[in-house]
């Protein structure tokens, strides 16, 4: 071998040599920065448990708001208006008796939680505060975990009373001063007994009064037929008495002949059909009026149903006719429109939760 293939062999190892110690210190300083970017001692978060156990997320310490009863300290509260989604049982956590007739419905209630027992003898004051209202106001306290009247137990005591004043009624709406007063009345018994009272704002109570009153504009309805003699012809009242009688009715004090639903109520009534100045005479009408109270009755399309039978008796037993408010003939396209309308008012009333014919309905329309 020459010289000359020797110092080419001799280059050759030299430059290898250079290239593998080049390629190790290279890689040395490419572990030593990636070791201070990620640091040695992370675990591995598949493989290790993490020092730091892990927390859900939260939103601050929650005070715990346990149930008190009422005390001295505490301040009475005037409670927002309840909208028209609420039902009764919201007002206080008991079921109503079935003689209770408080309602959030028609009434403003006000709630009185007392620590110690409040005695019949004690609630004489509120009694007589609440008697100066004209206004319907019923009182009721629980009585085992129902809402009874107070004058149902005789010698009973109460931690728990409620007070409802009507909103309205066919007199019109009640007033927000008055709404006040019974406010007022309660929050001051409540104190004098070391309770407290929770009581509707007087401004949000008087706007459900004047909407009840509206409600109660459009549904209170009368729907009257009348029987009047053909060609002048006048009723003798015993004749028309006897026919009535004959199919059910009662007599009034006052004259009237009623017909009662199976609970008592009065569904339609018979009156005397007679132009001012014609009532002189105690024996004879010119007229008779049949007349349904629509709020009043369960069923007002039946009952009307039947009225309009009875009208059409009298017709054809003492030859009159049937005819409307302006003596004008009712035909039966009439009285079919007449009927239509009073679905529609069913329908209203049934929709606001005051059935025709139900308790609130007769408070109401009382």
């Amino acid at each position: 071998m020459s010289d000359l293939q020797l110092s080419l062999l001799g280059l050759g190892a030299v430059f290898i040599a250079g290239v593998v110690v080049y390629n190790t210190v290279v890689e040395r300083r490419a572990r030593t920065k990636a070791e201070r970017a990620f640091g040695r001692d992370h675990p591995d978060v598949l493989l290790e448990t993490p020092a730091v156990s892990r927390k859900e997320p939260t939103m601050g310490a929650v005070e715990d708001v346990a149930r008190t009863e009422p005390t001295m300290g505490r301040l009475d509260e005037v409670k927002p208006a309840r909208s028209d989604e609420d039902d009764d049982r919201v007002v206080a956590q008991a079921p109503g008796g079935s003689d209770c007739v408080v309602s959030a419905r028609i009434d403003t209630v006000a709630v009185i939680l007392a620590d110690d027992p409040v005695t019949r003898e004690s609630l004489e004051p509120l009694l007589n505060a609440l008697a100066v209202h004209t206004t319907p106001i019923h009182l009721e306290g629980i009585v085992d975990e129902q809402w009874r009247p107070i004058e149902a137990v005789v010698k009973g005591s109460w931690r728990e009373l409620r007070a409802g004043l009507q909103l309205a009624s066919r007199s019109g709406p009640v007033t927000e001063e008055e709404i006040a007063a019974f406010n007022d009345a309660i929050a001051g018994f409540a104190a004098s007994v070391g309770a407290v009272s929770q009581r509707e704002s007087p401004a949000a109570a008087a706007q459900r009064a004047r909407d009840l009153d509206r409600f109660c504009a459009d549904v209170d309805i009368e729907v009257a037929v009348n029987v009047v003699g053909q060609f002048g012809a006048t009723f003798a009242l015993a004749r028309v008495r006897s026919i009535g009688l004959e199919h059910g009715m009662s007599e009034t004090a006052s004259g009237e002949l009623v017909s009662r639903d199976r609970d008592g109520t009065a569904a339609y009534t018979v009156r005397r059909f007679d132009r001012e100045g014609e009532r002189a005479d105690t024996s004879y009408t010119t007229g008779l009026t049949l007349a349904l109270d629509v709020p009043h009755v369960a069923d007002p399309g039946s009952a009307f149903d039947e009225m309009v039978a009875l009208a059409e008796t009298y017709a054809q037993t003492l030859g009159g006719e049937l005819v409307d408010d302006n003596r004008k003939p009712l035909s039966a396209a009439g009285r079919t429109a007449i009927r239509r309308s009073l679905e529609q008012v069913f329908r209203e009333m049934e929709s606001h939760g005051i059935p025709a014919g139900s308790e609130l309905a007769r408070r109401l329309f009382g």
